[in-house]
C-alpha cells in the first residue's frame, strides 16, 4: 500500500479486510465476543467525538471568515457538491448492483430498487473521512489556510452536517 502512495485511511482499511479474513478464525469464541464489543465500543467514541469535532469546527469563525465569501457563495458550492456527491454516488451504486442482479440466476438475491436506493442513500457522507480529506488536502503544513482553502473546507463542513441530518431525520 505505501508503493501505491495511498492514504492512510485506505491502508488502514485494506489491512483490516486482509487481517480480518485470516484472524476472526484463529481466535477463541470469548476472544472474538471481546473484540467484537471492544471495537464496537471505540466506533462509537470516535464517532462522537468526530461529530464533536465537527459540530465545533463548524462554529470557527475564524475560518468562516477567512474564507471572504458570501454567504450566497458559501450555499452555492455547498449545494454544488452536495449534488456532485449524490450524482457520483448514484453513478457507482446503480449500475454495479444491475449487473450484479444480471450475474446472479435466483431472484430471490437479487437486490430490488427499493434496496437499491437504501444502499446509495447509506453510503452518500461519511463526516470523518470527509472531514480528515479535506484538512489532509487543503491545509498548508504551516497551518494556514487561503480563501479558497477555507472555503473549500467550510463548504465540506456544510455538507457533512446537512447530509447527517438529512439522514438522521431522513
Amino acid at each position: 500500500m505505501q508503493l501505491l502512495n495511498l492514504s492512510g485511511i485506505l491502508k488502514i482499511f485494506f489491512s483490516g479486510i486482509v487481517m480480518s479474513h485470516y484472524t476472526w478464525h484463529n481466535v477463541t469464541e470469548s476472544s472474538r465476543v471481546t473484540t467484537k464489543h471492544a471495537f464496537a465500543t471505540i466506533s462509537f467514541i470516535a464517532e462522537t467525538f468526530i461529530f464533536l469535532y465537527v459540530g465545533v469546527d463548524a462554529l470557527d469563525i475564524d475560518k468562516w471568515k477567512s474564507s471572504k465569501a458570501s454567504p450566497r457563495t458559501s450555499i452555492a458550492v455547498s449545494s454544488t457538491l452536495f449534488a456532485l456527491v449524490l450524482v457520483g454516488r448514484a453513478a457507482f451504486v446503480f449500475p454495479i448492483v444491475n449487473i450484479t442482479n444480471f450475474i446472479k440466476k435466483r431472484p430471490s438475491t437479487k437486490i430490488e430498487l427499493r434496496k437499491q436506493f437504501i444502499i446509495w442513500w447509506a453510503g452518500l457522507m461519511r463526516g470523518a473521512v470527509t472531514i480528515a480529506l479535506s484538512y489532509n488536502q487543503f491545509v498548508n503544513s504551516d497551518k494556514t489556510l487561503t480563501e479558497d482553502s477555507a472555503l473549500t473546507i467550510t463548504s465540506t463542513i456544510i455538507v457533512v452536517l446537512f447530509s447527517t441530518v438529512l439522514q438522521i431525520c431522513g
